[in-house]
């Protein structure tokens, strides 16, 4: 079951197209060259997983916009665990309230960006029957869990842009394209954005991603893959280029693959 929080105790969530107090005082005036919210209409957005990396995309697409003139849902079935603080955003009283990731999720938001969030504490599968997306963006911790969703998604046609990022320690790889089954093989010959190629990269997984569970994560490298889903996203609401197949290693400062596409899909 789905619900919307606003994250600000006694208030009901606005609708989608309505603006709270602070983006009608000209909030993001700032970065009208860049991107406004008025570009995101439509562009609804589902992020899968509640984590260090879904937490991070959220507030970033949250700061970058998103959720005024869009919906903004998160699907995740964990818990706050206390191993989870140093990365993940929620608080240590969440930790003994056992307070679901999504809900924590969503009211922090709520006090940072007073934006609305709807949330699920559930396994998301990818045959939901509502309608996803138009963007979907898998932030799951295992390669099995994509492999299930990825089964189910591939047969849709209301999920026009796919984003798989994935973090192994201080290795992030992303993956986009339009998983449509009517676009297929319409736009490039296989490569960097085909079903071909990612469905190839959940059979063979990288052996940077198969890491002990003491070298898996640390903050500054969710925030640096958020901020580049975040760049993705502003470029397909513009129909800029962008890479649909990226691998950073942050350690070593090395961008060790990078392939082009373009945003061409309208909303």
């Amino acid at each position: 079951m789905s619900h919307t929080r606003s994250g600000t105790a006694g208030s009901e969530a606005p609708a989608t197209g309505e603006t709270s107090l602070g983006d009608s005082l000209g909030t993001f005036r700032r970065q009208q060259d860049i991107l406004t919210p008025a570009e995101l209409a439509g562009m609804s957005v589902d992020i899968v997983g509640a984590g260090a990396l879904g937490g991070a995309i959220l507030l970033c697409l949250c700061k970058m916009g998103f959720g005024i003139t869009n919906t903004l849902t998160v699907t995740d079935f964990d818990r706050c665990e206390a191993h989870n603080l140093p990365t993940q955003w929620f608080r240590p009283s969440d930790v003994l309230m056992d307070q679901a990731k999504v809900d924590a999720l969503a009211e922090m938001v709520g006090w940072v960006c007073d934006r609305p969030i709807t949330t699920a504490c559930d396994r998301f599968r990818g045959d939901e029957s509502r309608r996803l997306g138009p963007v979907v963006i898998l932030a799951v911790d295992s390669l099995r869990e994509r492999q299930l969703i990825w089964n189910n998604l591939r047969n849709r046609e209301d999920v026009q842009l796919l984003v798989d990022a994935r973090m192994g320690a201080e290795v992030l790889e992303i993956h986009c394209l339009d998983p449509r089954p009517s676009r297929r093989g319409t736009t490039r010959p296989a490569g960097p954005g085909t079903r071909e190629f990612y469905e190839e990269s959940l059979a063979r997984p990288d052996e940077a991603f198969q890491e002990p569970c003491t070298h898996r994560g640390i903050l500054y490298t969710t925030l640096g893959a958020a901020a580049l889903v975040g760049s993705i996203l502003r470029a397909h609401a513009r129909e800029e280029d962008y890479p649909r197949h990226l691998v950073f290693d942050f350690r070593n400062f090395i961008l060790l693959a990078h392939g082009e596409g373009h945003g061409e899909t309208q909303f």
